[in-house]
């Protein structure tokens, strides 16, 4: 378990930091690349982020993710951040031009039942033309060196496979993997889809199995034997372990009608089957998250393992993210709120994006109940997605780990490596085990 290293009070609201938003820059050699492309100048600056870079910030974000986000999505998730008083973002320019970024996201989390400021990794970039000078390392060395008052009191994220090593160079300790559910609810589409998003270049960086694909670190140093690099999009790679090229559209579109009709017949039938009468249950559907509710039902049964700590403010917050569509499913039980879901509906799929009691065993069948509910009404959709401790039963109810077979058979895993790295003496976060984690879609920065 994740043992405070010694007594501290509950922290709440902003944090408070000593750190003041006074800028040092730091001045970083120019260091030759085995880029074909030229600087104009000899050093880069790194520095805090200031107000008037916020059109740069999602211009480079552009470039570098090909998606665009809106001055509403930065508002929400750094202007409007509850948990700091600044917009937790270090840049790197050159000639006044922003090249990188590495940002923050923070979130109150709770441990052991005391609660601490911790930083997630997240929209770490650098422009192509600046790859490889060892921009990463220096704003990472930066922010390690702007927070080291233990405001954070830890890092935390799940790194994809080019961030990773960058994160373990700086002092990340790996914990653990934390596995992707899948449904197939039209297992020939379901597939399908999956197979695209591996190879398509208009996801490689999307969020589409809710890992933080967003956190795409983004350079090395031409001395250093690291190898990440900015994710490039490519074509004609077969990267999973699906031999597309035995499938053509009209094979696939026969057999999906075939099939998908059947196959959510069948499932709904077995659903009702497999799941404990409720007598006295009754379910609300809520297109506006009640937050209060969420709230009551968290504090009935709170884990002892580290989690977002779910307040209504959190909630009012977190569930404001402008670029997801959020539906609140609530289980009463005798007009007692006792089990909630939320889930969010993505094209052709739909992720559970929390579970609540997060303690998942303490009122199983409340949950299952809902869990039906939102599988009937999202019939139609090729398949249900869930990230971490979500659901009490996932086999149950045919959602398989993309960490076991039949799935790690036929595509690559998409879980990500928790990795965490301690600042202050209050948590023992890097001698955690996945176990000592009670994490979902809403503990990610990506959902």
């Amino acid at each position: 378990m994740v043992h405070p290293r010694r007594e501290n009070g509950e922290q709440g609201g902003r944090s408070n930091t000593n750190d003041s938003l006074e800028e040092h820059p730091i001045v970083i050699p120019f260091q030759k690349s085995r880029s074909t492309s030229t600087s104009r100048s000899k050093s880069y600056s790194v520095r805090q982020f200031r107000d008037g870079d916020r059109a740069s910030f999602l211009s480079l974000y552009g470039t570098v993710f090909d998606r665009d986000r809106g001055t509403r999505w930065f508002d929400w998730k750094y202007e409007e951040n509850p948990y700091v008083d600044h917009v937790p973002i270090v840049v790197a320019e050159q000639n006044d031009t922003l090249v990188g970024c590495r940002s923050f996201f923070p979130m109150e989390m709770r441990i052991d039942g005391e609660t601490h400021i911790a930083f997630q990794p997240c929209d770490t970039m650098v422009h192509p033309d600046h790859q490889r000078r060892g921009l990463f390392s220096r704003m990472n060395e930066y922010a390690l060196d702007r927070y080291s008052d233990g405001t954070p009191s830890f890092f935390f994220n799940f790194p994809n496979a080019n961030s990773k090593p960058g994160n373990l160079k700086h002092g990340w300790r790996e914990i653990g993997t934390v596995p992707m559910y899948y449904r197939p609810q039209n297992p020939v589409a379901a597939l399908s889809t999956l197979v695209s998003s591996r190879l398509s270049p208009s996801t490689a960086e999307s969020d589409f199995d809710g890992t933080s694909s967003s956190s795409s670190d983004t350079d090395t140093n031409s001395n250093s034997t690291s190898t990440t690099r900015t994710t490039t999009h490519t074509t004609g790679t077969n990267t999973t372990r699906f031999p597309i090229d035995v499938f053509d559209g009209q094979s696939i579109a026969a057999v999906d009608r075939a099939l998908g009709t059947t196959t959510a017949g069948a499932h709904r039938v077995r659903d009702r089957l497999v799941t404990t009468s409720t007598p006295g249950v009754t379910v609300e559907r809520h297109d506006t998250p009640p937050a209060k509710t969420l709230e009551s039902i968290y504090r009935r049964s709170i884990p002892d393992a580290a989690h977002a700590n779910r307040t209504a403010a959190f909630y009012r917050w977190r569930l404001q993210n402008p670029t997801q569509e959020y539906v609140t499913y609530v289980a009463r039980w005798e007009g007692t709120p006792v089990a909630a879901l939320i889930v969010s509906p993505v094209d052709d799929y739909v992720r559970i994006v929390d579970s609540l009691p997060r303690s998942i065993d303490t009122h199983p069948n409340a949950l299952e109940r809902l869990l039906v509910d939102v599988l009937a009404e999202y019939s139609d959709r090729s398949f249900v997605t869930a990230f971490g401790d979500t659901l009490p039963s996932p086999l149950r109810y045919l959602f398989y780990p993309d960490t076991r077979r039949p799935l790690s058979s036929v595509i690559q895993p998409s879980t990500r490596s928790l990795l965490a790295r301690e600042v202050g003496p209050e948590t023992a976060v890097e001698d955690s085990t996945p176990g000592d984690w009670a994490l979902s879609r809403l503990d990610l920065d990506t959902t």
